[in-house]
């Protein structure tokens, strides 16, 4: 079994708009406790996909935002034999951009009937890691798990 899912089209407050996906449980009752999804190095793969489908049987309402928007087209997805390709795109990520697309995924879960008020966590892995890590000091969320995140600076510590 596998969440309702969908692509959704946000508007970042930097003007830019970036794509996300988004997985509604196909059980229980709404409202559903959000999750932000944070991608690795790799996109919003079919392995993000997964686990944001995973994540939907288990209750809740997902979203996995696109963080290469600014520097890719909507759908970028590098193998995960190819890094290099991915260098790039990293490199091109600013916190400032960072912080507006957590604030554009934290914006439509908190405007979501579907998604139950306070209870929204996060949680990413590797370059998602740092930014799960990133969103927890900007935002209120329920909880927020960072998984092997990369490049966390000290001086956010």
């Amino acid at each position: 079994m596998s969440g309702l899912q969908n692509f959704v089209q946000l508007q970042v407050s930097d003007g830019t708009t970036m794509q996300a996906y988004t997985s509604i449980p196909t059980q229980g009752k709404s409202p559903f406790p959000g999750l932000i999804l944070f991608q690795e190095a790799f996109g919003v793969n079919h392995h993000i996909r997964k686990l944001a489908d995973r994540f939907a049987d288990e209750g809740y309402l997902v979203i996995a935002p696109e963080l290469f928007h600014r520097s890719g087209p909507a759908g970028v997805e590098i193998d995960y034999t190819d890094f290099p390709a991915a260098m790039p795109h990293m490199q091109a990520l600013t916190v400032d951009g960072m912080e507006a697309d957590i604030q554009a995924a934290w914006n439509w879960l908190s405007n979501n009937s579907q998604v139950e008020s306070g209870q929204i966590v996060a949680t990413g892995y590797c370059l998602g890691g740092r930014v799960s890590f990133l969103a927890n000091t900007l935002l209120p969320f329920k909880a927020v798990a960072s998984y092997y995140g990369a490049g966390i600076a000290p001086d956010l510590i």
